[in-house]
């Protein structure tokens, strides 16, 4: 099911596990695309071996995974403006069922740079151990592997819009972003439900953005510099937007040397 599948990726995040992967047979192999298109989705799945999904690596025309690509500098090199939500953890579903046994699968040493969360609990600390190792360590990884090159540019967005607020929602949900990076209203959000914070927050990051593609750059309303690893400053987009440096800085520390050996990086 899709929750089970859920919860295998995040156990496998926590403990830094590949993805399982089966030697295809050979009919798998050698399958035209029109046999393949034929095939039930179920069987194609069940035969490739995996819970969850992504690129695969298959020698010819995928030589490397995301992560080595970046890695071994073998990416264009052009402007980049990459980033994360606060809320992140939406993906895994409003509550996780297995959240303590997941916690036993957590080394200590990744545990003790969630002192915080885990006096929250031991799904706040898996939700926040999750949103680190799969979305805010790569953005913050991939940022800091580009900058020597055309500038990159590392964002935080943690605005919850106010139609939102009554609900008792503080997070800002995965891809929560994108509708104000658009100014885009109407047909997703009646405009009944739009306050005027919403409106300056979709001005602000709309104009970002539009920056961003015009000149390469996103000279906007918010001082936002280039991200540097030395400085490991980022813009976070939020109640009161602004300058962030070293932001969780030992918990994507931490995330980072206990992930980055997993991932089979060229040396």
């Amino acid at each position: 099911s899709g929750i089970s599948a859920r919860l295998a990726a995040t156990r496998r995040a926590l403990t830094g596990t590949p993805a399982p992967r089966q030697a295809a047979p050979d009919a798998l192999v050698y399958a035209t695309p029109v046999e393949l298109r034929a095939a039930p989705a179920l069987d194609l799945i069940s035969k490739l071996g995996r819970e969850d999904y992504g690129p695969i690596v298959d020698g010819t025309y995928m030589t490397l995974t995301p992560s080595q690509a970046f890695a071994a500098g073998k990416v264009p090199d052009v402007p980049l403006i990459i980033g994360t939500n606060s809320g992140e953890d939406s993906v895994m579903g409003s509550s996780v069922a297995e959240a303590t046994k997941l916690l036993a699968l957590m080394p200590l040493a990744l545990r003790a740079a969630y002192v915080d969360e885990a006096g929250q609990g031991d799904e706040a600390l898996i939700r926040a151990a999750t949103r680190d190792k799969v979305m805010a360590g790569p953005a913050r990884w991939i940022a800091a592997k580009t900058s020597d090159g055309a500038p990159s540019w590392l964002y935080y967005f943690s605005y919850v819009g106010s139609r939102f607020r009554p609900m008792g929602i503080k997070t800002a949900f995965h891809a929560a972003e994108i509708q104000y990076v658009f100014d885009y209203w109407g047909r997703r959000t009646p405009e009944s439900q739009i306050a005027n914070d919403d409106r300056e927050m979709a001005k602000l990051m709309h104009g970002c953005w539009v920056a961003f593609a015009r000149t390469g750059a996103p000279t906007c309303g918010a001082a936002w510099p280039a991200y540097d690893p030395k400085t490991d400053t980022l813009l976070e987009f939020g109640a009161e937007s602004g300058q962030r440096s070293h932001f969780r800085k030992a918990q994507l520390d931490a995330q980072t040397a206990f992930v980055l050996p997993t991932l089979n990086l060229p040396k």
